[in-house]
């Protein structure tokens, strides 16, 4: 069994760990915006008959915040 500095070491330790799940979040997240703004843009070229662009912008404004966020942390 290893030590935990030594998984470390290896690249499988609760940092190397926390490090790849940031990034993996980092992907959902922007492929996530990029959907919704795909949406808005849809939306909005059809007319918006029941004020859906509304409830896409503020959730495109929310995963735009977090972006920013996971990018600063990492």
């Amino acid at each position: 069994m290893m030590t935990a500095w030594q998984q470390e070491e290896a690249g499988n330790g609760p940092a190397c760990q926390a490090a790849g799940s940031k990034v993996r979040i980092l992907d959902w997240v922007e492929s996530q915006s990029k959907v919704t703004r795909i949406w808005l843009d849809e939306l909005i070229a059809e007319g918006d008959p029941n004020d859906l662009v509304s409830v896409i912008h503020r959730q495109a404004a929310w995963l735009e915040l977090m972006r920013d966020r996971l990018k600063q942390a990492s």
